[in-house]
């Protein structure tokens, strides 16, 4: 449809009998579509009134979605809940979706609202002037898929929700990812976050559930129901509590079967439970309760208590028609299918002589397991079945499983991590640039391989997985994070110092492996050995706009016990790389120069001091006087950090810190009594998040999803 066409047939409007402003209005955003600018057209029907953004590139379409969140939103729009999309039933829409890149579509709300239409119309009239006018600019550019990827790992690595979230709104924005793949790895980064509750949120949960999706979707939307639904029943140990907790899923979720080995308590527990609901045969529950037998033997007889036997065939009496011819095995093969018995299936066709229709058949049931042993054999079955070649391109879904196998079976998928080592040393190109949609089901590797790959790696290695790291590091955070980790923090560190790559995935992330040094009470020598590349880390990532980054990290640095030269030299360091930005520091942060200055028994140079008389650093946290405020994380270095500046902020103050990582006497205390409490969620454990919520009894949280003292103090100084 031509912009001309949209106030044809289907359309109210018809702009000759409009105000001469809004007529000109019109007139402006025509001749911008045409001029290859983002524009906005009104449309009145059926007396609703809809507004489509057009824009010229799918990436401008991304970022117009973005801008419209901002200035229409949910007051005065449905945007969060159809996302800008076409309405497929309407003849209107169908005509604009054959643009090369379709327009968006809102309905203005609340319906009938002239308020909503006034303020909606103005608001696309300012935003349409700012985006004509705005200079362009060369910093302004998009980073690559893969940078952004990166930072998104760390991200994940270190629990900053902040950052997450941050990266996925620049890649909706700016990645070349289709709506589905999107919406795949936003419920990853949720689960990668633990935030269940965001996982059942999602704006997009319901289009994932009604397709065809990858296998490691299901799974962690199967982890996701059993805790919110089955965990607390399934600890009980009782079948029949069991069977309550799965009857409380809604009707949505009970498709998240597979039919294939779930791996793991939690997947087994979801599948026997989702199949009984939905009157899977005895022989699929028998299947489940047998692998259950190698998680958990109490499991195992919990489940088979749980299977009610299907009764027995009745028996032709005498005289009676004869019985049906026997099965053919091509019914079995069927039947499997609709079972949900995808590899019995698999096991079954794959003894028939190759035919296309069978291939096709075991293509469909393959692509549901994702097993790669079998999708080899289906591979080869395929290929003698001749199904590929006799395909044409109306066969849609026949060419889109040989697609899919086509590229499950490249040897990236299954590089696995040692494999992805491998890579590091070889400067394969491939095989580092690993995404979540590759590397997601491969199997982590425990503390000695990792600290046995890291060692192995030369300086160009390590180079290189500072700039490819991200992935690896939201794997494997947990071996970072426990006591044995301090070797490993250290070689990453010095990974992220040859690299010199300065984005805001390594800077967090840098900040995290120093928080985990400090509570693995690390060896003199390892500890010496950190502090040294984290001055590396420092002058390449300190700017005007880092400042604070690079307070947090000093802190954080010189947090534990151990009286190290090290320590002093880091903090010249950093005064260095902050001086030509000192202006950028806040006074919290001198606050904080100040303080680790005293505890190395030296002074802040004279060119940090703010004079008294000009500036008060305590006023953003003069409404704390008089509360009680406690400060929980599971790493304590930042907490106790902050803990220091309020105190010297404001003396007096009652500020109290706790890292109780299980349910206590005192954490129930201080939750209940507390007049703030600030949570760390980067570092708290899920237990203990409900632990605190549940003995708040309602009263406010301040949740920090960063780390470092400086997010603790901004939240607070924020209110």
């Amino acid at each position: 449809m031509q912009d001309d066409e949209f106030f044809g047939p289907g359309n109210d409007i018809k702009p000759a009998r409009l105000q001469p402003e809004h007529e000109t209005s019109i007139e402006n955003w025509r001749d911008a579509i045409r001029r290859g600018q983002i524009a906005f057209l009104p449309r009145s029907t059926k007396g609703n009134l809809y507004w489509y953004g057009f824009a010229p590139t799918k990436r401008e379409q991304k970022e117009l979605l973005t801008l419209l969140d901002a200035w229409v939103g949910p007051t005065f729009s449905d945007l969060p809940r159809s996302r800008g999309r076409l309405y497929p039933q309407d003849p209107f829409d169908t005509a604009l979706a054959a643009n090369d890149v379709p327009p968006l579509r809102f309905e203005v709300l609340p319906r009938g609202s002239g308020t909503a239409r006034d303020e909606v119309r103005q608001a696309l009239l300012v935003l349409s002037k700012l985006v004509w006018k705005r200079p362009r600019s060369e910093f302004d550019a998009p980073r690559t898929t893969v940078e952004v990827l990166d930072d998104l790992g760390h991200a994940i690595g270190a629990q900053d929700r902040r950052i997450a979230l941050a990266c996925l709104r620049e890649l909706e924005a700016f990645a070349d990812l289709d709506h589905s793949n999107l919406a795949f790895l936003r419920l990853r980064v949720h689960a990668g976050l633990g935030d269940i509750a965001a996982i059942f949120a999602d704006q997009d949960l319901e289009h994932v559930l009604q397709l065809r999706r990858p296998l490691g979707i299901t799974r962690l939307l199967q982890f996701a129901v059993y805790e919110r639904y089955l965990e607390e029943a399934d600890a009980s140990g009782d079948g029949e509590s069991l069977i309550e907790a799965a009857e409380r899923i809604p009707t949505g979720l009970r498709t998240l079967t597979t039919g294939g080995t779930a791996g793991s308590r939690r997947a087994l527990v979801v599948e026997f439970v989702l199949a009984r609901l939905n009157g899977a045969a005895t022989a699929t529950l028998e299947r489940l309760a047998d692998e259950a037998q190698t998680i958990s033997p109490t499991l195992a007889d919990t489940l088979r208590l749980l299977i009610t036997p299907e009764a027995e065939p009745t028996r032709t009496p005498p005289g009676a028609p004869a019985a049906k011819p026997d099965v053919t095995p091509r019914d079995e093969l069927h039947r499997l299918i609709e079972e949900g018995e995808f590899a019995a299936a698999i096991v079954a066709g794959l003894a028939e002589p190759p035919s296309t229709t069978t291939a096709a058949l075991l293509l469909g049931c393959v692509r549901e397991l994702e097993d790669p042993r079998l999708a080899g054999e289906v591979a080869a079955f395929v290929e003698a079945s001749g199904l590929e070649a006799e395909s044409s391109e109306h066969d849609i879904v026949v060419r889109a499983d040989l697609d899919w196998l086509a590229h499950f079976l490249t040897p990236q998928r299954h590089l696995g991590w040692l494999g992805w080592f491998d890579a590091l040393q070889a400067n394969d190109a491939v095989g580092m640039d690993v995404d979540f949609s590759v590397c997601a089901d491969w199997a982590p590797l425990d503390q000695a391989t990792v600290a046995n790959c890291l060692s192995s790696l030369d300086e160009e290695a390590l180079a290189r997985l500072g700039d490819h790291g991200g992935a690896f590091m939201a794997t494997h955070s947990s071996l970072f994070a426990g006591q044995d980790g301090a070797q490993l923090c250290e070689r990453v560190l010095a990974g992220f110092a040859v690299s010199e790559k300065n984005t805001a995935g390594i800077r967090l992330q840098t900040v995290a492996l120093l928080e985990y040094l400090a509570a693995a009470d690390a060896g003199k020598e390892s500890l010496a050995a950190s502090l040294l590349w984290t001055e590396d880390i420092l002058r390449a990532g300190t700017s005007a706009v880092t400042a604070g980054w690079t307070v947090d990290v000093l802190q954080t640095a010189t947090a534990s016990p151990q009286a190290l030269d090290a320590k002093t030299r880091l903090f010249y360091t950093a005064l260095d790389v902050l001086r030509p930005v000192r202006s950028s520091l806040s006074l919290a942060d001198i606050e904080g120069l100040r303080l680790v200055a005293e505890e190395l028994a030296t002074s802040l140079p004279d060119d940090f001091e703010i004079e008294a008389s000009t500036a008060d650093p305590a006023a953003p946290y003069r409404h704390l006087e008089g509360s009680v405020v406690v400060l929980y994380s599971l790493t304590e270095s930042a907490i106790t950090r902050a803990a220091q500046v309020l105190r010297r902020l404001i003396p007096g103050i009652d500020v109290r810190t706790t890292s109780d990582h299980d349910g206590s006497q005192q954490l129930a205390a201080l939750s209940a009594n507390a007049d703030i409490f600030v949570m760390v969620a980067a570092s708290a454990k899920h237990a203990a998040t409900n632990f605190i919520k549940d003995h708040r009894g309602g009263r406010p949280i301040i949740q920090v999803n960063s780390r470092g003292s400086s997010a603790i103090l901004r939240e607070l100084a924020e209110g």
